[in-house]
Formats: C-alpha cells, sequence, structure tokens
C-alpha cells in the first residue's frame, strides 16, 4: 500500500457494517435485560446489591479530577464560566 493512499477495502466514510451490526445486537440484549433489573435486584441479598450499585456508580457519576492534574484554578474556571454565559470577553 502506498503511504497516504488507499488501495482497497471500504471507501473513505464507509461505515463497518459488522461493527454496526454487533453494536445494534448488544444494544438490544442490555434493553432487553434492563427490563428484567427490577426482579432480579428483589432476589439478591443486601451485600450483592450494595455491589452490584458500586459497580454502577463510574457509569452514573463522573469520577473528579486530581487536583495535581487540574490545569486551571478554580478563580479562572470561574471566570471563564461567567465569560460563557455572559458571552464576555
Amino acid at each position: 500500500m502506498a503511504r497516504g493512499v488507499k488501495t482497497g477495502g471500504r471507501q473513505k466514510g464507509t461505515s463497518n457494517k459488522l461493527s454496526g451490526t454487533v453494536k445494534e445486537m448488544i444494544t438490544q440484549f442490555v434493553e432487553n435485560e434492563v427490563q428484567n433489573l427490577p426482579g432480579l435486584l428483589i432476589q439478591l441479598e443486601p451485600k450483592e446489591k450494595v455491589d452490584f450499585i458500586i459497580k454502577l456508580l463510574p457509569f452514573i457519576i463522573a469520577k473528579p479530577i486530581p487536583k495535581e492534574e487540574q490545569t486551571e484554578s478554580f478563580e479562572e474556571r470561574r471566570k471563564r464560566f461567567i465569560q460563557q454565559i455572559y458571552k464576555v470577553k
């Protein structure tokens, strides 16, 4: 294959049909199982319920950014927020 030149396979921008099919199957499976959750939760022991909820929390609540990874100070974020709200420069 020439560098930077597409010589075979799907055309640029064409979706991968297999990925779409698999994604659709997984989505359908999850939707069906979500409907069964209330009945399954009733059957769990209290400790199992807590473990289940703890495992779901990362998908519901965003993890805080550690202090050392924050590049903006609180004051800088506050100013940027106010500028965005009032469209001030």
